[in-house]
């Protein structure tokens, strides 16, 4: 039988190899393994040498395992090098893996060994398919949500048509059910609205640039203050505050934010917002938004960044938009690699942090 070559340093580079190492004379024999094999496989390499190779393939995958002497003429300009092959494993109890293979040919001068890399793909595939099936729902979700959108607009136009046309012969009852029907007809618009902006941030590619998120602060309160001119707030800027993240994405968290701190302190004579940066040692960046509105029971912070919770009565504070500007806020950031969370107390103003480029907990 072929002896593997006897050179210390080639048995000290195959031990270092990540992946499961096979090595095999031509007639399919192995010759040398190394620890990584030995786990991965669960035999000692004892074992192992002198068997043939085919004892770690599936019985239905035998048909498939390459010849090596096929594979290895033995003109070497003609032997193909690394040449990858999706097959599977059998481990000693009688369990397989998908596995992928690297072959190369090793030349002895007594013959050729083949050297097979060896690696567990599992985890690959497995996360293959959870890709492919969230494709598939998010897909789904939106084609869907569009479709539907023209059906509900009808019905809530038509509802407004039998509202304003015949709202003096529904009678109070009637008039009231066709209310109703406008209102969770909107309902449903907010909803569909949300999932298909859910949808496209599930598939959105970062664009990851240079930001100064002050400069972007300062353009949106002015466009807020423009819209709403009489109104007095005095606005604190730090600057500058540079990050890494998507322009785009980036303007849609602070918008939001701005705008609910504008919103929420509309009843206050000595209004003040403010954006700026706080210490945090686990992100290369934290910033908040803190206003001295009407503030929140803390009680209820796990709802502020679920899609349609309100913690303040419309007639208070009309809603605007589809409700769910703080679950975009949560979603982007987390595109983003960090978190967000709010600091609050009813009457007291409050206080949203976020993060981005979080680092790994160790």
């Amino acid at each position: 039988m072929l002896t593997p070559p006897s050179d210390g340093m080639f048995a000290a580079l195959l031990e270092a190899v990540p992946d499961a190492m096979v090595c095999t004379a031509a007639d399919g024999r192995v010759v040398l393994v190394n620890a990584q094999a030995e786990r991965l496989f669960g035999y000692e390499r004892a074992e192992l040498i002198g068997q043939r190779v085919e004892m770690l393939v599936p019985d239905t995958a035998r048909a498939e395992h390459p010849s090596h002497l096929a594979m290895y003429p033995a003109d070497p300009q003609h032997r193909p090098m690394g040449a990858g092959l999706a097959l599977a494993g059998r481990r000693r109890d009688a369990s397989t893996f998908p596995a992928e293979i690297s072959l190369s040919a090793i030349d002895t001068g007594e013959g050729i060994l083949v050297a097979a890399a060896i690696r567990d793909v599992t985890a690959q595939l497995q996360t293959k398919d959870l890709e492919r099936a969230s494709e598939s729902q998010e897909r789904f979700i939106y084609a869907v949500s569009h479709d539907l959108r023209a059906p509900l607009r009808a019905l809530s136009g038509y509802s407004g048509v039998l509202l304003e046309d015949y709202g003096g012969v529904l009678g109070e009852e009637g008039r009231s059910y066709a209310e109703r029907i406008v209102a969770v007809s909107e309902q449903m618009r907010d909803l569909l609205d949300y999932l298909m902006q859910v949808s496209h941030l599930s598939r959105a590619e970062l664009h990851l640039e240079s930001v100064d998120l002050s400069a972007e602060a300062a353009r949106i309160v002015e466009e807020i203050q423009r819209r709403e001119p009489d109104r007095r707030v005095r606005f604190t800027i730090q600057q500058p505050v540079p990050a890494r993240a998507d322009s785009g994405l980036i303007r849609t968290v602070l918008e939001n934010l701005l705008d609910n701190a504008w919103k929420f302190t509309s009843r206050q004579d000595d209004a003040s917002i403010e954006f700026g940066t706080a210490p945090n040692e686990d992100a290369a960046v934290c910033c908040y938004v803190r206003d001295n509105g009407v503030g929140f029971d803390p009680a209820y912070e796990g709802k502020l960044f679920q899609p349609f919770q309100r913690l303040h009565a419309a007639r208070d504070f009309p809603a605007t938009g589809t409700g769910t500007g703080l679950a975009s806020v949560r979603q982007i950031v987390e595109l983003h690699g960090g978190r967000v969370w709010a600091e609050g107390a009813v009457g007291a103003g409050a206080t949203f942090y976020f993060t981005l480029d979080e680092k790994e907990s160790t």
